[in-house]
């Protein structure tokens, strides 16, 4: 969510593949995996953003762009 607030995103804004690569799993090592996907799993749980098909590419919701 932080990279989302940092690029003053709106709804329907994209954080690409290459862009969670750059900016979360080049920063976590393996012990960190496991964390960072349940806390995907909440923020989509939640309807804060949508998971594209290929499991990487993030949506911001609405509902995520309300609470940024």
């Amino acid at each position: 969510m932080h990279w989302f607030r940092s690029s003053r995103a709106v709804a329907g804004h994209v954080m690409t593949k290459e862009d969670v690569i750059k900016a979360i799993l080049k920063k976590i090592d393996s012990k960190q995996d496991r964390a960072f996907t349940l806390a995907m799993d909440e923020l989509k749980n939640d309807a804060l953003i949508d998971i594209k098909e290929d499991g990487v590419t993030l949506v911001l919701t609405e509902k995520g762009a309300d609470l940024l």
